[in-house]
């Protein structure tokens, strides 16, 4: 499933956020978006998932224009949304947190797919989610996000507060959807992390796309260097 956008504008009210912002996620892709706090990434996902509505611009699935479309019929579409700060529900099990994002499938979530790629939820399902660790607790948030099936998937800084080490399994599980074939849309703070499994990358500033490429044509660029990777390469 391709995700394209084209001239996206956004924002709260009277503050404009986005400006004229395009991109696309194709099947069996990985793009991350980079930038500082404030150019808008996070509003991006939010106006892709409908939770805010665009005041110009297009959003389309495989060509079907999505934009502003509620965020409850998002994943019927085939989209998810796992935004940050991992947002499980501390008193559920993991189990129910899990299934709770099969509600568009009318609770018919594949389950087993699921801890196949999180395998130490097993043991935990019957645990209440708000006493798993940081990276636990953002493998449930992925989790229930992929319970809907998904042929698109965003993530909002999912690595943001976590050890290396579960940032390296978070990176994986996300290559391992791409080469099922998913669309996946990464917006990272952990830029060297990001560009280490992104086929692209888009760099945003003050609402604007200023740059776009692979990441190793970007690495090149001492701008991305010396604001992203403390000078070095990634």
């Amino acid at each position: 499933m391709t995700l394209a956008v084209e001239g996206l504008d956004a924002g709260y009210g009277k503050l404009a956020i986005l400006h004229e912002v395009s991109l696309s996620v194709a099947p069996g892709e990985i793009v991350t978006v980079v930038g500082s706090n404030g150019a808008g990434k996070t509003t991006l996902l939010r106006a892709l998932n409908g939770l805010i509505r665009p005041t110009a611009g297009t959003v389309t699935i495989d060509g079907v224009d999505i934009t502003g479309k509620p965020t409850e019929k998002m994943a019927s579409l085939g989209l998810t949304h796992v935004p940050e700060n991992r947002l499980c529900f501390p008193t559920l099990s993991v189990r129910d947190n899990l299934m709770l994002g099969a509600w568009s499938r009318g609770g018919k979530g594949d389950l087993a797919a699921v801890l196949e790629l999180f395998p130490r939820l097993q043991p935990r399902l019957g645990q209440a989610a708000g006493t798993l660790s940081g990276g636990e607790q953002q493998m449930v948030a992925i989790g229930r996000g992929l319970m809907a099936a998904p042929k698109a998937i965003m993530l909002d800084e999912p690595s943001i507060g976590l050890a290396p080490k579960v940032v390296a399994e978070i990176m994986k599980v996300l290559t391992e959807l791409r080469g099922r074939g998913m669309a996946v849309l990464l917006v990272e703070q952990n830029v060297r992390a990001s560009f280490g499994i992104a086929d692209r990358a888009v760099v945003m500033q003050r609402g604007r796309v200023v740059l776009e490429g692979t990441p190793a044509e970007l690495v090149e660029l001492p701008e991305v260097r010396n604001a992203y990777l403390g000078g070095a390469a990634a």
